[in-house]
């Protein structure tokens, strides 16, 4: 499918237009794109446009002037193109508010994508009182996995379960490894990361390649004095860059200590047709049920992780394929679903 990006007329917000087939939405997102992957990729699939407001990259301690900007912009933008149904990133919870105050004088749908965030993060825990009254609301509310969906059904609210979005993605350069082995570890330096386990388990397997993506600025406090030679920060990355490690390894490693959160970077290795490396969690292991190995979040058991990948590889780059077709049929299933909320408008 084809798609435009371009600059706006009015500043700070990005128009990512998509061609054929056009359906009278709009999907809206108050964040960069690096944050917005997931309603690209929404927005791609269902042949609408994507908006997105992100203006006044300032200081935290400023950010409701920036939030008083975007609403403002927010307004224009809804009033001017004036979709039947608007689809709306949450968080912030301002985008959804302001998405509802234009469906309300207009008629139109509300569908609310909420991220895990939305429901589970200390920062956004105030608005969940907001978040509720506007999901009772809307058409449905769109989250990753079962346990928040049954969150938002508690409100009594509609919700649709959507895991995972069918991604092309690009070539990217091919990335050098310099090991028979190698595994790229998708990381933010984000706490919930076991790092130091990953780190330890790099010094006890020498034979294998790692390569840790992202800005280690944002974890240099959690990072030893020095590192194992065959451990690579790769700093952040472009894309084209970044698609070509993930092309060029073995395996994808995707971890986290929190549970009910879902991995992005092993969505991607999904579309990559690369076997996945991820934490042994009850939704972790429902998402990405082939092609995966499911670790404890320890020494032990990422580095027997690492052992059973690279003992396992042909079989598991097998079955990737199989949960890739898979994830295409429930796709198909649930654009069918959203078509019919949005003709209802």
């Amino acid at each position: 499918m084809t798609t435009i990006a371009s600059r706006s007329k009015v500043p700070g917000v990005e128009h990512n237009q998509t061609l054929s087939p056009v359906r009278p939405a709009l999907f809206l997102a108050w964040s960069p794109p690096s944050h917005t992957r997931r309603s690209e990729l929404m927005a791609r699939r269902m042949g609408i446009p994507l908006r997105r407001v992100h203006v006044l990259k300032m200081k935290p301690y400023l950010a409701p002037l920036r939030y008083v900007v975007q609403a403002f912009l927010t307004l224009i933008i809804l009033f001017r193109e004036r979709p039947r149904a608007v689809f709306v990133q949450n968080p912030p919870i301002f985008a959804p508010l302001l998405a509802w105050i234009y469906c309300a004088l207009t008629g139109s749908g509300l569908i609310i994508d909420s991220h895990t965030d939305a429901l589970q993060s200390r920062i956004w825990k105030w608005s969940l009182p907001l978040h509720r009254f506007l999901s009772r609301r809307a058409l449905t509310t769109i989250v990753t996995n079962d346990y928040l969906s049954q969150t938002v059904a508690q409100w009594g609210a509609r919700t649709q379960i959507i895991v995972d979005v069918p991604s092309d993605l690009p070539t990217g350069r091919p990335y050098p490894t310099g090991y028979p082995f190698n595994i790229a570890m998708i990381s933010s330096f984000a706490p919930d990361e076991p790092l130091d386990e990953v780190i330890e388990v790099a010094c006890s397997l020498p034979e294998v390649g790692f390569y840790v993506t992202g800005d280690p600025v944002q974890g240099f406090k959690r990072l030893p004095a020095s590192l194992p030679p065959n451990l690579r920060l790769t700093g952040f990355l472009p894309d084209d860059e970044y698609y070509g490690l993930l092309r060029s390894v073995q395996a994808v490693m995707a971890l986290t200590t929190e549970d009910h959160t879902m991995q992005r970077g092993a969505c991607e290795a999904v579309w990559l047709s690369q076997p996945i490396i991820t934490s042994d969690w009850p939704l972790l292991r429902q998402a990405f049920h082939k092609g995966t190995i499911h670790v404890d979040n320890t020494v032990e058991g990422i580095r027997s992780g690492v052992l059973q990948m690279r003992a396992r590889y042909p079989q598991l780059a097998s079955e990737i394929l199989l949960l890739q077709e898979e994830r295409r049929r429930q796709w198909q299933a649930i654009e069918q679903k959203l078509d019919t909320l949005i003709g209802q408008t």
